[in-house]
């Protein structure tokens, strides 16, 4: 999610993060070590806030806000570690802009539920981290005024998270492309259904690069046929 409007930013530079607080105690020493090393600089620049784009509250969520945060990084190899720590440090929906000094950018994202035994804490259900990218405007698709689905914020973004995956894998199957277009962008659970079925997809294509025996190489072609048939009905 980028380009997000000047109503939701916090100050004119935002608000600089005590970095310390993203180390866990119950992080190992080589992962404390490595996160202090490569984690040059937190800032909170945005919060989605209000009810202009309603929040959800239910049993499942508690989503009322969406924070965008600004991520230094020494170096966008660290950017899946870093964002594999942070993201289950914070209870709301969080879009991670992670950065270098020299121009590389990733998204990361998580899809946060209520844990079912203790609402008070938050389960990861899904989470994304983009491909390394260059050029914001080779992201447009993620840009705040593009996102079409204003029923609630949770909506909102599971729409840029599963259209930041699209966006990385464009050749998942024929027509993918055509996804970021499709109507099912305006219905929550559909972007849910979506999402899985782009992960399934890609999990069986590497299951049969992995494949040893034509059996099981057949077997996945059929598994295969079957969730693109499913996608591309999605897409019309």
């Amino acid at each position: 999610m980028i380009e997000i409007p000047e109503q939701y930013r916090i100050g004119r530079q935002g608000k600089q993060l005590n970095k310390q607080n993203f180390i866990s105690p119950s992080l190992s020493a080589s992962e404390k070590r490595r996160l202090r090393e490569c984690l040059l600089k937190v800032v909170l620049t945005h919060q989605i806030t209000g009810e202009d784009i309603p929040s959800r509250i239910d049993e499942h969520y508690r989503c009322e806000v969406i924070a965008c945060i600004n991520i230094e990084l020494s170096d966008l190899k660290h950017k899946d570690f870093v964002a594999k720590l942070l993201q289950p440090l914070m209870k709301p929906f969080a879009v991670f802009h992670l950065h270098d000094a020299v121009g590389n950018h990733a998204l990361s994202f998580a899809h946060k539920r209520l844990n079912k035994t203790d609402p008070s804490n938050i389960v990861i259900a899904d989470a994304y981290c983009t491909a390394v990218f260059t050029r914001l405007d080779s992201r447009a698709a993620l840009a705040f005024p593009s996102l079409v689905n204003r029923t609630s914020k949770r909506d909102l973004y599971l729409e840029a998270m599963t259209k930041a995956f699209l966006l990385d894998h464009p050749k998942l199957f024929i027509g993918a492309h055509k996804l970021l277009d499709a109507k099912l962008w305006y219905r929550g659970e559909s972007i849910v259904v979506l999402y899985h079925q782009l992960t399934q997809l890609q999990s069986l294509k590497r299951e049969k690069l992995l494949a040893k025996s034509n059996a099981t190489k057949a077997k996945l072609n059929t598994q295969i046929k079957a969730a693109i048939d499913e996608l591309k009905t999605n897409s019309h």
